[in-house]
């Protein structure tokens, strides 16, 4: 015979525990990343090379920034909204939140100007509606442009070797190390069960592992480099 407690379903409820930061230092690294991670092959069959792309890019900025002429706004505007209209929904949702973000801070910081010159209203509202669609065009270019072929792009147009390097190899330690920090999240939010004392000794201990791999890899890469002879010519993936 099976002893009555035996046959008793026990559910264990852990006490509430501030875990907050974590979930949320696990959210916000995990959309850093996301937005880093552009090495994921959206750019067509059809797609324009990269240094075109980037030239026009270039020239559209310094053209919207000289321009004058509500039409010619208003014309780009048209070109812009017709090239995001060719995109998925969620994707075009990406490349207009942070748009929006960068045109409300805009807004807020011409607002007084607004206030006090009412004369001026035009002009500050032109200059929000710039900065909207600069950053929409840096967004749609970001998204659909793979990042070595902007490296390849950028030593095209003569860029000094030296600085594209730089770029390059600072955001591929910016998503190695953020992915790192990420699993050990992961892996702490795991195992913490209930109310956990020393929680920020941990999240402590786990920035002081991460800086220890970032020196890791800053090791094994100038040995690598040293071992194939580098000169400053980086050609790029």
């Amino acid at each position: 015979m099976i002893p009555a407690w035996m046959t008793v379903r026990e559910q264990t409820v852990p006490p509430r525990d501030g875990g907050t930061f974590v979930l949320r230092s696990l959210r916000s690294l995990g959309g850093v990343l996301a937005r880093l991670k552009i090495q994921r092959g959206r750019e067509g069959r059809r797609s324009l090379p990269a240094v075109w792309k980037l030239l026009l890019l270039l020239g559209m900025l310094v053209l919207l920034s000289v321009a004058r002429n509500p039409v010619l706004l208003l014309a780009v505007a048209a070109l812009v909204l017709g090239r995001l209209a060719l995109l998925p929904g969620p994707e075009i949702w990406d490349i207009l939140k942070s748009a929006l973000a960068a045109a409300l801070l805009t807004l807020l910081l011409v607002l007084p100007a607004m206030l006090l010159r009412p004369a001026g209203r035009y002009n500050n509202l032109i200059l929000t509606g710039k900065v909207f669609l600069s950053v929409t065009m840096v967004n749609l270019f970001n998204h659909r442009t793979q990042w070595n072929h902007v490296t390849a792009a950028l030593r095209r147009l003569h860029v000094p070797g030296v600085f594209v390097f730089l770029l390059d190899l600072t955001l591929k330690f910016v998503v190695g190390l953020g992915t790192v920090l990420q699993d050990r999240l992961t892996a702490l939010q795991l195992r913490s069960v209930g109310r956990t004392r020393h929680k920020y000794r941990a999240v402590g201990g786990l920035l002081g592992q991460t800086f220890l791999r970032s020196a890791e890899l800053s090791r094994e890469t100038w040995e690598a480099m040293c071992c194939r002879c580098f000169t400053d010519d980086y050609k790029g993936l």
